[in-house]
């Protein structure tokens, strides 16, 4: 019995010791600027090959109406899709007609 328990033991440690350990990511680069007009620039990038880019802008600021200045965004994002591997990216603008991706697959 104290056999079957010490090979347990030992098998268990064997199984833990050889599971993948999980890849340690690390910010590349890490941006933001606001600006006093309400546009705005971000970028991260980290160390997986995963990014985000994206700028805004208020359309119209001069107009008076608030219902008439529409805010702007314009960016991509990309990571790995973990099942296929695959690059995928995104590019995208989002305003007065709604959220419109654009997705390619590498």
């Amino acid at each position: 019995m104290k056999l079957l328990v010490a090979f347990a033991i030992v098998a268990i440690i064997g199984f833990v010791s050889a599971a993948p350990k999980p890849e340690e990511v690390s910010v590349l680069q890490n941006e933001a600027v606001i600006n006093e007009d309400g546009s705005f620039k971000t970028v991260l990038e980290l160390s997986d090959g995963t990014s985000i880019s994206q700028s805004g802008k208020i359309k119209n600021p001069e107009e008076q109406d608030p219902e008439k200045k529409i805010q702007v965004i314009e960016g991509s994002y990309r990571f790995t899709d973990a099942k296929t591997g695959e690059v995928v990216n995104v590019k995208y603008v989002a305003d007065e007609n709604g959220y419109q991706p654009v997705l390619s697959r590498k």
